[in-house]
């Protein structure tokens, strides 16, 4: 794909953020130095979550932030994760927290303007490692400042 394609492609996708009112996001997408979060759980779905969140990046031309669970359950998916990035040319940078990924969520993406979106398999999997308490944390996706993308597969 040329510059050019991609750069169209880029201007496209802000547009249908404009079009939804995240006025924010578009004119963010326009810039350089933007970033997408990739989640990463351990669950399977998280090749999913990958390939959607290199699909935004590639699309917008951002870099990858990745927020893993730290206990290892993840380690194959970041490995896929790490692969894609060398042979994409994605720029991409690592971080493992423990404990409550919806807590590590909100606090990793908390006042960060360069983040395009957050990918994560569901909101279940936001639930992940946290305390019944953390669970009733309301409306992690109004704390973010950026859109949260739910790549949940359809059951049933």
């Amino acid at each position: 794909m040329s510059g050019i394609s991609k750069k169209l492609e880029g201007l496209l996708s802000a547009a249908s953020f404009a079009e939804a009112g995240e006025f924010d996001t578009a004119r963010d997408m326009m810039g350089n130095g933007r970033n997408v979060l990739l989640v990463l759980t351990g669950r399977e779905t998280d090749v999913k979550s990958l390939k959607y969140a290199f699909s935004i990046a590639a699309r917008t031309q951002a870099g990858l932030e990745v927020l893993a669970a730290a206990d290892g359950s993840a380690s194959e998916v970041l490995r896929l994760c790490e692969e894609e990035a060398r042979r994409q040319g994605v720029t991409i940078k690592t971080t493992r927290k423990y404990g409550c990924i919806k807590e590590a969520v909100i606090k990793y993406a908390k006042d960060r303007r360069d983040l395009i979106c957050v990918v994560i398999e569901s909101t279940e999997a936001l639930n992940t490692d946290c305390s019944s308490e953390q669970k009733k944390l309301a409306g992690v996706w109004e704390k973010l400042g950026c859109p949260l993308a739910l790549v949940s597969e359809k059951t049933g």
